[in-house]
């Protein structure tokens, strides 16, 4: 809904109307020389030859892989949601620091998988996190109501590519724009507010766990204790 397929699509239209020699629609463009564009975007299964949706998208990515370059522009949109979420988050991360740290290729790989927006920090040289720029409605924040159940947000989509990864996912709306009924509605973002509840509970978890564990001496800890 953000626009963010359309946007890589869009992308890769420009840079085979550049290298064609035609007008790009846009009021400056810098290219540089593509060898090949390689594309993984859409969830379709192969019943012909017995391919699942997964099979399928991974049967592409892996061409893709085989065959990239550094000269070559590489598309991935939502690689690994065909799976569970760990698998899911498992293939992508690998796939794209595949590319990143051997193939070289310029790379558009659209995530909902926050983990992957880790990257960055470990390649800032080479990587960047960008998202689809959006206005969140002050008064539909989610909060909790008389009745204690919580109400989905309600976002404004700007369509404008900004850089910096998403803070969260707003797939409520999206269910509000497909006209789930409201009463659905509110139990998702009550179970979501759940999970994300659990979510926090277990990063403060692991954060008290790793500052004990670089704890050495009395002292140290003393502060640590007074501190929190």
């Amino acid at each position: 809904m953000g626009g963010k397929s359309s946007y890589i699509r869009q992308v890769a239209l420009i840079c085979v109307m550049a290298h064609m020699g035609s007008y790009v629609p846009a009021f400056e463009a810098r290219l540089g020389i593509l060898d090949s564009i390689y594309t993984r975007m859409g969830a379709s299964d192969n019943i012909y030859k017995g391919r699942s949706t997964f099979m399928e998208e991974l049967t592409e990515a892996s061409a893709i892989v085989s065959r990239a370059t550094e000269r070559s522009l590489v598309i991935l949109d939502e690689l690994g949601r065909g799976t569970s979420t760990h698998d899911g988050i498992a293939i992508a991360h690998a796939t794209l620091e595949y590319f990143i740290r051997d193939v070289k290729a310029l790379t558009l790989f659209v995530t909902h998988y926050p983990p992957l927006c880790e990257l960055e920090r470990a390649y800032p040289q080479h990587v960047s996190n960008y998202h689809m720029a959006f206005l969140l409605n002050e008064p539909d924040i989610a909060t909790d109501t008389d009745d204690g159940d919580v109400q989905p947000e309600f976002i404004t989509f700007l369509y404008q590519l900004i850089e910096g990864a998403a803070g969260r996912s707003y797939g409520l709306n999206v269910a509000r724009l497909a006209d789930i009924p409201d009463p659905i509605l509110r139990t998702a973002a009550r179970k979501a507010r759940e999970l994300e509840n659990v979510v926090n509970a277990r990063r403060r978890n692991k954060k008290v766990l790793s500052d004990l564990w670089s704890i050495s001496d009395r002292s140290s800890l003393m502060q640590w204790l007074q501190a929190n």
